[in-house]
């Protein structure tokens, strides 16, 4: 598990930095012409921003805009003769989310990598894993004259670090049940077509799209959809992105986006989709509380709704940007 990560975080600082740190390119715009930036972000991506919703300073003499930010939260709770009864417990969470922007002419380039990992405990149990995501999504733009519109190239990646399990705590006499592990599932897509942009706040994005599931472990090829003993599957088809972000109060942040992907073999009932809703708070300097919220929708997986929900509070900490 340590080696993938490490082996994972090295890849993505390889990629990433000669576009975070290349700042001493000089720029042919001025630093402030780089708040387009902000009105079309990428699926999923969080806007460079400050705390006064404007757009995070460039270096006068760059091209580009980029943003580390950390946070670790968690949860603990122990009962020792409590009359009322409780069981002890304790939950850690880490995230990681980097993103880079770079703007040159009618040119525009954007990559987020979003990193989570969290165990929890109840009793004497195992540590087991409370969320998990390795998410990489890049995008080139090319603008219009009207640059509310723009067409788009999307490249994303997303998989998961660790074994997660249909029964994470079993019965008495019970096996855990592997669901998923990293690389299985993973997702790579394509998406070619257009971007709107009406202001700074709200996205669509549309195109068409190609979709490939890894599965890397053949015992789940089937849960997500693939042949039995098969660990590939290619799929073509239609991407539709509405994506809405809004400072709800000084130190508010709301962020939510519908993703669908329609295979063009398969019924429209089929489509899949995926809603988030996101808002973060920062209380000061150092501590932060997010709320999440998401429901997806995947047949291959599974024909019931996916609900994820998770309420946290705890430290943060940007390195740079917003």
């Amino acid at each position: 598990m340590k080696s993938k990560f490490l082996i994972l975080l090295v890849a993505i600082l390889v990629c990433t930095s000669p576009s975070a740190y290349s700042l001493s390119e000089n720029s042919s715009r001025p630093a402030d012409e780089l708040s387009g930036l902000n009105a079309s972000a990428p699926t999923g991506y969080t806007a460079l921003q400050n705390d006064n919703d404007e757009p995070a300073a460039a270096d006068a003499d760059t091209l580009w805009e980029y943003s580390l930010r950390t946070s670790l939260t968690g949860s603990q709770a122990t009962y020792r003769n409590w009359s009322q009864g409780g069981t002890n417990n304790i939950s850690a969470l880490g995230t990681t989310a980097f993103s880079v922007a770079y703007r040159e002419d009618i040119y525009v380039y954007k990559t987020d990598v979003n990193l989570r990992y969290g165990k929890s405990r109840i009793g004497d149990g195992e540590f087991i894993k409370s969320d998990d995501l390795i998410r990489v999504r890049n995008q080139v733009r090319r603008l219009f004259s009207d640059e509310r519109f723009s067409a788009l190239f999307n490249l994303n990646f997303e998989t998961q670090f660790d074994k997660g399990y249909e029964n994470p705590i079993p019965e008495e006499g019970e096996s855990r049940i592997v669901i998923s592990r990293f690389f299985a599932p993973a997702y790579l897509s394509q998406t070619l077509g257009m971007s709107y942009n009406p202001d700074r706040n709200l996205r669509f994005e549309a195109g068409l799209a190609m979709k490939q599931t890894f599965v890397t472990d053949t015992d789940l090829s089937e849960r997500y959809g693939l042949d039995p003993g098969d660990t590939f599957r290619n799929e073509a088809g239609f991407s539709l992105l509405i994506g809405f972000e809004r400072r709800l109060m000084e130190s508010i942040q709301y962020t939510g986006y519908v993703e669908t992907f329609t295979n063009v073999n398969k019924s429209l009932k089929s489509t899949d989709v995926l809603f988030v809703n996101e808002i973060t708070g920062q209380i000061n300097r150092y501590i932060s509380a997010n709320v999440e919220f998401a429901l997806a929708y995947n047949d291959d997986v599974t024909d019931e709704l996916q609900v994820k929900q998770i309420i946290s509070v705890g430290l943060s900490y940007n390195f740079f940007g917003s």
